[in-house]
């Protein structure tokens, strides 16, 4: 490769050089004089290429090297400003020279990190001197005029650079948790939260930096500190160096609806096998003769459809998938989110199960969401769990005045039905033989019908 070949492969890639160096560092001016660097030492050394083939190899080789130089003199130049005029007391600093400037100013300070925030904070605005920040944060005086000047400098080259507010900042995305294990269930009422649901969210395709959590989200980040240390707690949120990403898996909107469209063939096929299963045990299911039998011919079909949905849910038809994963809390569970679509229903199956101080067992299977309540009403609340087992078996009697608020409350939720003076469930009631019995018609269908329809999903 000759002279003339070589300045045109130079010229050629300079435009990708700068584009480079504005990625790798914060001000455009910055980004001039390193790729000038680059190039520099580009023609220096492009002499030495035998293979025009291999130029391109060469010349990021070449950035890499210059980069890395570049930035070990910039931290020696940045250690040798440190004492350049942190006084001991604050000097009255103006906040409110223009408005421009006081935003861009403000915007910064809204993104900085809490170690630098805390100590700026400290002595600008609440005017404290270096020792007393030092005796406040339990840190040397020398680590507060480092703090200080980081900030001031990180401050100045930001008001330099333009940001833009990410997609969540005005559009924020609303994400369903879902458990699936042993419970009591902690991680929906942890994620109960639309701050941490889109955090969370912004995090999953790319790991980012608090500051770019901050732009993404358009919260500053004084409010995201703590939300970002408790997910990374509960293992939510993995940091990796001085990144965040997303440790649960994000069912988006776009993958629904394209699983809805994968499997929507077989929709028909599953629901017209339920319809002729359940038409074809509808007396055998009535003839085992739990408390709520006598019901209506189409209460007692959605009755044996929610078993069903509940071995369907429940079955796994492909793989051995072993014991779930621990959480954070202890116990052994399988999370993931969903974001929620305005126009579908928030969930397809809740389904939960909790037990009583006597051993009994309540099962919620909830195919829409209740237009009063749900299954969420019970977790962790002993005295509904307790008293509707109670009013099921006919033994609600001498209620104490905080018992009776909870059964009217519970009558408002539509759990319970009161007659003259006594309760019964607004749901059917089974002994454990007799529940036996009609989850072994549930699973049957499953085993015999829906398997190989399932298989092929």
């Amino acid at each position: 490769m000759n002279e003339k070949q070589r300045n045109e492969k130079i010229a050629e890639g300079s435009k990708t050089v700068f584009t480079y160096c504005m990625a790798k560092t914060s001000t455009r001016e910055d980004a001039e004089d390193l790729s000038q660097d680059i190039l520099c030492e580009l023609i220096r050394s492009v002499g030495s290429l035998k293979d025009e083939k291999a130029f391109y190899g060469f010349m990021w080789a070449v950035a890499g090297n210059v980069y890395k130089q570049w930035c070990r003199k910039k931290r020696m130049r940045n250690t040798c400003e440190l004492t350049e005029d942190i006084p001991a007391e604050a000097d009255i600093y103006d906040f409110e020279e223009e408005d421009s400037e006081r935003y861009l100013l403000r915007r910064e300070l809204a993104l900085l990190s809490e170690k630098y925030r805390r100590a700026i904070i400290l002595y600008y605005v609440d005017r404290h001197s270096c020792a007393e920040i030092a005796t406040h944060l339990h840190i040397s005086e020398s680590t507060v005029k480092y703090l200080l000047f980081k900030a001031r400098k990180i401050v100045k080259e930001g008001m330099n650079m333009e940001r833009k507010l990410g997609e969540l900042s005005y559009n924020p995305k609303s994400l369903i948790p879902v458990y699936s294990g042993n419970g009591p269930n902690q991680f929906w009422s942890f994620m109960d939260s639309k701050l941490r649901q889109n955090i969370v969210g912004a995090c999953y395709n790319d790991a980012l930096t608090p500051q770019q959590i901050s732009l993404e989200t358009g919260i500053p980040l004084p409010y995201l500190d703590d939300e970002i240390r408790s997910l990374t707690e509960k293992k939510l949120l993995l940091c990796d160096g001085k990144r965040y990403r997303t440790n649960v898996i994000v069912i988006t909107s776009d993958c629904s609806r394209e699983m809805t469209s994968v499997t929507a063939a077989y929709h028909g096929k599953l629901a017209d096998a339920i319809d002729a299963y359940i038409s074809s045990k509808l007396t055998e299911f009535s003839a085992i003769g739990f408390y709520g039998s006598a019901y209506s011919g189409l209460s007692l079909r959605w009755m044996l459809a929610t078993l069903i949905f509940r071995s369907i849910q429940q079955c796994d038809v492909s793989i051995e998938v072993g014991e779930a994963p621990v959480t954070a809390w202890g116990e052994h569970a399988y999370l993931y989110c969903r974001e929620k679509e305005p126009h579908r229903p928030s969930s397809v199956f809740n389904y939960s199960t909790m037990g009583s101080k006597s051993g009994d067992g309540l099962y919620f299977l909830d195919y829409l969401p209740c237009p009063n309540g749900d299954h969420h009403d019970f977790w962790g609340n002993d005295l509904y769990t307790n008293l509707l087992c109670d009013i099921a078996k006919g033994k609600a009697e001498g209620l104490g005045e905080y018992e009776l608020e909870a059964v009217a409350e519970m009558i408002r939720r539509g759990y319970v039905i009161k007659i003259d003076t006594s309760y019964r469930t607004a749901m059917p009631v089974y002994t454990a033989e007799q529940y036996a019995q009609a989850r072994a018609m549930a699973d049957a269908f499953v085993t015999d019908t829906a398997g190989p329809i399932l298989k092929a999903l």
